[in-house]
């Protein structure tokens, strides 16, 4: 039924009404993700059972909804969680230490270090084929050499977080490229290589803009 279409609009909906941005509550009612989404699942299997008329192929027909949860934190919590790990590995390791030193003798700036911060954020996608988790992985460490540098976070940290999402899409292994191989039937690596140069001149193009 095409009123299905509605249902993946339903949390963003929820989110949107229970949010600080409208005061239509005399009472502030906090709602997080977690919470919408179960809300709009119950709502969904309300429709199915108006539809089916019965709850056993409605309950079969939930076991999608935990698979794809499943593959969610096979594949992306995972890689995060690895992330994670790997963002305190380096702390541990005195990497921001080694950074900042290495930049005062070279004489660099901030915007050199938002290069070199920006580019290994972008290549970290393309390795993982996640934005999220290279984001994760690197976004911890902003902080600390901000503060070193007296400039706002928000100045080096956007330019990551925007390459980390086009490092994404020119990784063989990343799921967005993995579903559109197979919807047009040709191997990942090849829309890589096709990405590749586009995306790479748009990120320069995105550190010109940004620093101009």
């Amino acid at each position: 039924p095409k009123i299905y279409a509605l249902i993946p609009l339903i949390p963003l909906f929820l989110l949107i009404v229970f949010s600080d941005i409208f005061s239509f509550f005399p009472k502030p009612i906090v709602l997080n993700t977690t919470t919408a989404m179960f809300i709009s699942m119950a709502l969904a299997m309300v429709f199915e059972l108006v539809r089916l008329r019965s709850i056993k192929a409605v309950l079969e027909s939930l076991k999608v909804f935990w698979n794809g949860m499943g593959n969610i934190f096979k594949s992306v919590v995972t890689l995060i969680v690895a992330a994670d790990l790997f963002a305190q590995g380096l702390i541990s390791l005195n990497f921001i230490d080694g950074l900042l030193n290495a930049s005062t003798h070279f004489g660099l700036a901030a915007v050199a270090i938002t290069l070199v911060m920006t580019v290994m954020i972008f290549l970290a996608s393309m390795l993982m084929g996640s934005g999220n988790a290279s984001f994760f992985a690197f976004g911890p460490l902003v902080p600390n050499i901000a503060a070193q540098f007296g400039v706002s976070t928000t100045s080096i940290i956007l330019p990551m977080n925007l390459a980390a999402s086009m490092g994404r899409a020119v990784s063989p292994v990343s799921g967005v490229l993995i579903a559109t191989a197979e919807i047009a039937g040709v191997e990942s690596i090849a829309i890589a290589k096709r990405n590749f140069i586009p995306l790479t001149l748009g990120l320069a193009v995105l550190l010109i803009f940004h620093f101009i």
